[in-house]
C-alpha cells in the first residue's frame, strides 16, 4: 500500500542535531525503498510517498521518524493512476441509470 505523508513543522523548531538525525533517517528510507519520493516545502516540512503493508506498519514507520512528535501529520492512502477506475466507472453507470439517465 502507498501513503501520501505530509509533515508540517510544529510550533518549535528542532535542534540542529535533531534536524540532522531526521535528514539521515529520511535518506535511509529513500535508500531502502520505504519512501518512493520525498519533496520539501519552502516553509519547512514536506511530502513523501511511503510504502507499507498495512495502516499499522505505516503508523510504526511514522513513529520512528526522529521528529515524529514535533510535526503535524496528514496521511492519506493513495492508489496508482488507473487503479480502481473500472470500479468507479461502473458505479457512475449505476448512479446515472438510477437517476433515469442513459448509460454510456
Amino acid at each position: 500500500m502507498k501513503y501520501m505523508c505530509i509533515a508540517r513543522p510544529g510550533p518549535l523548531p528542532p535542534s540542529p542535531d535533531q534536524f540532522d538525525a531526521a535528514l539521515e533517517w529520511l535518506q535511509g528510507q529513500l535508500d531502502d525503498g520505504t519512501l518512493d519520493c520525498l519533496y520539501g516545502f519552502l516553509e519547512g516540512g514536506g511530502v513523501a510517498i511511503a510504502n507499507a503493508d498495512s495502516h499499522a506498519q505505516a503508523l510504526e514507520q511514522m513513529t520512528e521518524y526522529p521528529l515524529y512528535g514535533m510535526v503535524t501529520w496528514e496521511v492519506t492512502p493513495v492508489l496508482a493512476f488507473g487503479e480502481g477506475d473500472e470500479m468507479i466507472r461502473a458505479k457512475l453507470v449505476e448512479a446515472q441509470a438510477a437517476m433515469g439517465g442513459a448509460a454510456a
